[in-house]
């Protein structure tokens, strides 16, 4: 398989979700009005960037041979964690830093090892992408991206903390998004 080619089917178990016909759809989350829309806003268009600008860059200027493995591997750990991460929330899955109204803390499975695997999952998309393909000035929207993804995560902590008396115990025994070290 080429890294091109690679770089698609990555792509697209990404974005692509299949649910069961039986299943029911979710309700939509809507923004709380404390929360800050220009960090999620920020974040998907990075990212957004950072999956078109890929490509694009190859096309367009070549892409650098090396680290491409180190690429691929990256982004389908990133892939995987996030499907996992998204699996494990469930029904308090959202793309805003505030809580869903009435969604549970989730404390056990990956989310008992780390309290921000879905964030580690797309700083490893970000990051994994570019180089899949050799992209190097797409590092930079990755980095920033990464950067937008430690605010979006700070300001999560905060949201979790004024929501859950309990988030202060999980915070304290869990890793933010590395085990055992941060």
């Amino acid at each position: 398989m080429s890294w091109g080619a690679l770089y698609f089917v990555l792509v697209a178990l990404l974005v692509v979700r299949v649910r069961s016909s039986d299943a029911p759809l979710p309700e939509p989350a809507h923004p709380a009005p404390e929360e800050p829309l220009w960090l999620t806003t920020g974040h998907h268009a990075l990212l957004a960037l950072v999956l078109l600008g890929t490509p694009l860059e190859r096309a367009l200027l070549g892409g650098a041979v090396s680290a491409r493995a180190l690429g691929a591997c990256l982004f389908a750990i990133g892939v995987a964690l996030y499907r996992a991460a998204g699996r494990a929330l469930g029904e308090a899955l959202s793309p805003f830093t505030e809580p869903r109204p009435g969604a549970p803390l989730v404390t056990a499975g990956l989310y008992g090892v780390l309290r921000h695997p879905m964030y580690l999952s797309q700083a490893l998309v970000a990051l994994g992408a570019p180089l899949v393909l050799g992209a190097r000035w797409v590092l930079v929207l990755a980095v920033l991206d990464v950067g937008v993804l430690v605010l979006r995560m700070t300001h999560e902590d905060d949201a979790l903390a004024r929501t859950f008396p309990e988030y202060a115990r999980y915070a304290a025994r869990t890793k933010r998004v590395l085990p055992y070290i941060y």
